[in-house]
């Protein structure tokens, strides 16, 4: 395992940002055991309804100062020994980008790159994460990060006034709402609950065309976050700030 942690942090030290040294550190008093970017250039920052002080390092510069910042965690369970040799079972990881100013704490996340394998995840079998979620899969945070302080309490009347209406039956008319509620409607659905699979060819037969997917080895692990961060890198350049 430290010789794959290594080369983890071989390949974010290459991608991310060149001023950036980031390193790997791992936790392994945890169960499971998790592994997490850390090292010189990194930022704290807390991430939506979850841990606070995580470490996030400058990715690519969008211009005017703006910064896509990405952080990175694995989890791998313990395994029965054999040979008196530890065994790790692949349990996660995760890539989230957010986007902010350096020396500033408010980044707000953005969207997140994740892969969960097959595993215990709480039930009396294994299997995978969140039911028949696709993984590796992105999910989207921007409405949730962005969305207005104080305006839940009224997305949650329009919310309770459109589902009192819909009972069925005729309606004389479908009342509009004006721009703004729209938007707080749109703005307060829970999109970052959804799993949107990024392994599905669900274009060929069975059994190929699963969309959920755990890695065979540590070797695809690896190649997916090289892959996946070179590919974001790319994209983002589609948001150059002039």
């Amino acid at each position: 395992m430290e010789a794959h942690f290594k080369l983890v942090a071989e390949i974010l030290s290459e991608l991310v940002d060149v001023h950036a040294q980031v390193d790997v550190e791992v936790n392994w008093s945890m169960s499971p055991a998790v592994a997490a970017l850390a090292g010189e250039g990194c930022e704290r920052i807390s991430r939506n309804r979850g841990r606070a002080g995580v470490l996030v390092a400058p990715l690519k510069h969008l211009g005017q100062g703006l910064w896509a910042w990405l952080s990175y965690r694995e989890e791998w369970s313990y395994g029965r020994e054999i040979g008196g040799r530890k065994r790790f079972i692949f349990r996660s990881a995760s890539m989230t980008v957010h986007f902010g100013w350096k020396f500033d704490a408010y980044k707000p996340q953005m969207f997140r790159a994740e892969w969960a394998g097959w595993a215990d995840w709480g039930g009396a079998e294994l299997g995978y994460q969140a039911g028949e979620a696709g993984h590796p899969h992105w999910q989207f945070d921007a409405l949730e990060s962005l969305s207005e302080e104080g305006a839940s309490e009224r997305a949650a009347m329009l919310r309770k006034i459109l589902s009192d209406g819909d009972h069925g039956g005729v309606r004389d008319f479908i009342p509009q709402l004006p721009t703004d509620d729209v938007r707080d409607l749109v703005s307060h659905q829970q999109l970052s609950r959804i799993h949107f699979a990024s392994a599905a060819a669900w274009w060929k037969a069975s059994p190929n065309c699963d969309h959920a997917h755990s890695p065979d080895r540590v070797k695809d692990l690896q190649v997916w976050l090289r892959q996946t961060i070179s590919y974001l890198s790319s994209e983002l350049d589609r948001l150059q700030i002039a």
